[in-house]
């Protein structure tokens, strides 16, 4: 009897080990296909290694390589010189089925059917900066353009309150290219500024400091001198932009007598910045940080884990001139900024 109990103990100790065995062996593939599968988090932006688009590369690489490691997702990060070879990334982030996509896009019309293919395959897409027109992402993140273009038209109309009371303003205006921010920034613009302030030429400069310069110099060397005297401001959508009609005025050795009193930007650069104090123009710019990027991809980190996203996401803008030049430079927004070279 006690031998008949011995063995059926040790056949039930043999059944025991064995099924604990098989526990243990298909524990590791259940987790390699399940729990092991890391989410992963396309990002899609234009190229460049300089100037705001080239800060804010940065940015996000850097906001992705800190929120990759302290949650344990996967990043694919890919940038381009044209929409086409956006489409082409899209397409192939669709194909390797990814969990989430944060978009970049060079042109948002030139996106959009890429973008619903994103949508159609129930892949949360946030795009950043420039919207798609008659299109809904998952979620949108974007700087205040409009109300960039409201307080620049503002600004102008309390900087030349009493030329208003004589007459007319004339300025220049300098956008940045066709894709919605500037088209934003102008609607904005106009409608806070005085009618009486008028725009009698405008530029579209790619975003480039080298072609706002050059611009700015075919008007000095082109135009009647006095028709180059009544310009009293320069309305621009960017400090690259702002620094090329600077470079330009500067080296203006013509026979017109300038009198342009003051010149607009959007970023808040530093290398903008230094010259507030010792330029012989005034100038006015608005806080546009290539740190706004962290942002959309915190969204996207967001979105890997299944949280819920507004539709819709605001960065607001700061006015910074003389008067509050110190005051930016202590801020939060700055030191970030420039908390990465």
């Amino acid at each position: 009897m006690k031998k008949f109990i011995y063995s059926l103990l040790s056949i039930m100790f043999l059944v025991l080990l064995v099924s604990c065995g098989k526990d243990s062996a298909t524990t590791p593939d259940k987790a390699d296909t399940k729990a092991g599968k890391k989410k992963v988090l396309g990002i899609v932006l234009p190229n460049a290694t300089h100037g705001f688009l080239g800060e804010s590369i940065k940015h996000a690489e850097a906001e992705a390589k800190a929120l990759a490691e302290s949650q344990g997702f996967e990043y694919k990060f890919l940038t381009s010189s044209e929409a086409s070879e956006q489409n082409n990334q899209i397409d192939t982030l669709i194909n390797e089925k990814v969990d989430a996509i944060v978009l970049w896009p060079h042109n948002g019309d030139e996106l959009r059917s890429a973008a619903q293919a994103v949508v159609d395959a129930k892949i949360p897409l946030i795009v950043y900066d420039r919207l798609i027109n008659n299109f809904t992402p998952t979620a949108t993140v974007m700087g205040d353009n409009i109300g960039i273009g409201e307080m620049t038209g503002t600004y102008l109309n309390k900087y030349f309150a009493i030329d208003l009371q004589k007459g007319e303003i004339q300025v220049l205006e300098f956008m940045g290219d066709n894709s919605t921010v500037p088209q934003q920034r102008q609607e904005g613009y106009l409608k806070t500024a005085d009618k009486k302030i008028k725009i009698v030429q405008s530029f579209n400069t790619n975003w480039q400091r080298q072609k706002a310069q050059e611009q700015m110099e075919n008007f000095l060397n082109t135009s009647k001198p006095e028709d180059i005297e009544k310009i009293k401001a320069v309305i621009t959508q960017d400090d690259e932009i702002e620094m090329g009609v600077l470079d330009a005025i500067n080296a203006y050795k013509g026979p017109a007598k300038l009198d342009i009193r003051l010149i607009t930007g959007v970023s808040g650069r530093r290398e903008n910045l230094d010259t507030f104090e010792k330029a012989k123009i005034d100038q006015v710019t608005y806080a546009f940080s290539p740190a706004m990027v962290r942002e959309a991809v915190k969204l996207g980190a967001d979105a890997l884990n299944g949280k819920t996203l507004e539709k819709s996401y605001i960065i607001k803008t700061v006015e910074i001139d003389k008067s509050t030049l110190n005051d930016f430079r202590n801020s939060d927004i700055y030191k970030i900024r420039y908390s990465i070279q």
